[in-house]
């Protein structure tokens, strides 16, 4: 990228940045006016004046570091002894206080939703509605949606982009949520209830957007890059792997995990010339113990499948195939006969009745296609023991029920799984019930290069729309994605307390600042449209009840409302250092975040 390019694109980043903060400061510099305060300084950036000039009562500097500034009001922290001036911020009443404090929360609401207009009308570039990849088992999944399918409505939300929908599901609370997809130029209606992701914190339906074969992001693993080492860049497009020729972004990916250890040839165009890249994707192998527990309830059923049509449904446990008796999902699909026309009759537990469904294969691939439309629930009673596993040279068998692994009782599948990805091989106790009896066993998981899948730091790019308005236009989508900031703010912070969002997802000042750099290599209205988002975020940020933040100072206010007089000096410094101590701690952990993505990704 030319250097101007470059220089360019980082000034527009400071500009962004350090309006952010300048317009919130600029909130209460206008407000102190108003009310009478006298404002000592008003500073354009930090640190040492390159430049200051005094007007009326306020010396107005530009500082050195450029990055916002800062605003010193007469009387903000009187000393004991020391009469107060008329004109001093803490002799206003508190509402008057209240106002100045409340001014740069308003301001950088105000700022975001005028730059979104703005993006708006220059066209902020969106990630499709377009499905790439859709999760079997998931909501999605059962509901029928597949890969292609274009969302043009979910919840009421018309022409979604990806991140109205992730909004739109996330904030669902599990409920129903009506999705129109176009599939083959018709419109086909469904309902899908999302589902609770308990690793990422918030409701998903098991799906991923559609990708090009734009190179989009490179990734450095702690084994190290294969794809950034063969000299890929970012923005090449691939045309072809192994001389097959390349259409889709998910075509990539397919390639890439079943190809651990194996060097492919790699065919990209790069300003307009094709490029040859030999490389050999890491092998991803996992920790395993060598069970499965997958059990004969269902956990969905695909719409429209066979299982579907044959009466089985989400919830049902099969008890018995053609009167034989089952107790693990391995067992019940052996049972299950390939023969065109012959019949099979299913024994199933429904609630408090047990019924009978009848099925019968109407071709050779029947079997598959029954199967195909069904995902069984997993549990802690074993289906399957591989062969020359740990599990299997300690005795474990089919019907054993894991009670009992490294220290802990696991609850579900997750847990026992989570727990053998995660030991490095260590040994481990293990006890399992049979027959009433339990028994226990040592063992050190391995790792299966069979299972082994393919990582070469490679991420295509999401296939993009440009959104693009007239100004009555802008003004509404402005307005609308104001709202869908603030309500996926507050999903996010609720989540962070509730513990149901991992607090790995902080990112601080570095994250921003990639982020924001990414955003103006894109253009002017990616870059203002994420100014935006940052703005509404510093607004809410700033509102809650912290110490050394508006909201803390707000709460201060309401309780010298409350009891008659201000809060005492002591007090007000403690609680100050105490804020400020989580304020320094937050900080310091989300640039901690930052590092680790810093070096973990190449770009």
């Amino acid at each position: 990228m030319p250097f101007a390019e470059v220089s360019g694109n980082i000034l527009l980043v400071i500009a962004g940045i350090g309006s952010l903060i300048f317009i919130h400061e600029l909130g209460h510099f206008l407000v102190a006016k108003k009310i009478g305060a006298k404002v000592h300084v008003f500073s354009l950036g930090f640190g040492m004046p390159l430049i200051k000039r005094t007007w009326g009562e306020t010396e107005y500097r530009l500082s050195i570091v450029p990055l916002g500034g800062y605003v010193k009001l007469a009387g903000e922290h009187p000393q004991d002894g020391v009469t107060m001036e008329e004109t001093d911020f803490m002799a206003k009443p508190p509402s008057q206080r209240a106002l100045v404090l409340i001014a740069g929360v308003a301001m950088n609401a105000l700022f975001a939703f005028l730059v979104f207009i703005i993006a708006f009308r220059i066209g902020v570039p969106f990630i499709t509605s377009e499905i790439g990849l859709v999760a079997p088992g998931w909501p999605a999944w059962e509901a029928g949606l597949q890969p292609g399918d274009n969302i043009i409505e979910i919840g009421g939300t018309r022409d979604p982009d990806f991140e109205d929908i992730f909004t739109a599901v996330a904030l669902s609370g599990g409920t129903d949520i009506p999705v129109t997809v176009e599939r083959d130029g018709k419109a086909l209606h469904f309902n899908v209830r999302p589902k609770y992701d308990t690793e990422h914190g918030i409701q998903r339906i098991g799906i991923a957007p559609a990708t090009t074969r734009v190179v989009g992001q490179l990734i450095k693993y702690k084994d190290g890059a294969p794809a950034m080492d063969a000299g890929i860049e970012i923005g090449d497009t691939i045309i072809a792997i192994n001389g097959e020729t390349i259409e889709r972004g998910e075509q990539i990916t397919a390639i890439e995990v079943q190809s651990p250890d194996k060097e492919l040839t790699i065919t990209a165009m790069r300003d307009g010339k094709e490029l040859e890249f030999k490389v050999t994707p890491l092998a991803a192998n996992r920790w395993m113990m060598g069970v499965s527990c997958a059990t004969t309830r269902i956990q969905a059923v695909r719409a429209g499948s066979l299982a579907a049509e044959a009466g089985l449904k989400k919830g049902d446990e099969i008890l018995a195939v053609n009167d034989t008796e089952v107790s693990g999902w391995l067992a019940a699909t052996e049972l299950i006969p390939s023969a065109v026309g012959e019949d099979i009759r299913l024994k199933i537990q429904r609630g408090e009745e047990v019924e009978v469904l009848n099925l019968s294969l109407a071709s050779a691939e029947g079997r598959d296609r029954f199967l195909s439309g069904v995902a069984p629930a997993l549990g802690l009673r074993v289906d399957r023991v591989i062969d020359d596993f740990p599990a299997a040279k300690i005795g474990m068998k089919p019907g054993d029920e894991i009670v009992y692994l490294d220290g802990t009782t696991p609850q579900a599948w997750e847990d026992l799984l989570g727990i053998i990805l995660g030991s490095n091989g260590r040994e481990m106790t293990v006890k399992w019930l049979r027959g009433g009896k339990t028994l226990t066993g040592k063992f050190r998981p391995i790792q299966d290069e069979k299972s082994a899948m393919g990582r070469m730091g490679l991420i295509p790019r999401e296939k993009r729309v440009l959104k693009q308005y007239d100004l009555l236009g802008s003004c509404r989508m402005g307005s609308y994605k104001a709202v869908v900031m603030v309500k996926r703010i507050y999903l996010t912070i609720t989540g962070l307390f509730t513990q149901k969002v991992s607090s790995e997802t902080v990112g601080g000042i570095i994250l921003i600042a990639q982020a924001s750099y990414e955003s103006a290599k894109v253009g002017v209205g990616k870059l203002l449209y994420f100014m935006g988002i940052i703005s509404l975020q510093l607004a809410i940020l700033n509102l809650l009840p912290i110490p050394v933040l508006d909201g803390g100072h707000l709460l201060f206010l309401g309780i010298e409302k409350l009891k008659g007089s201000p809060v005492s000096e002591r007090t007000m410094v403690v609680a100050n250092y105490i804020g400020l101590v989580l304020i320094l701690g937050l900080f310091v952990f989300a640039t901690r975040n930052d590092v680790i993505r810093l070096f973990m990704t190449g770009n």
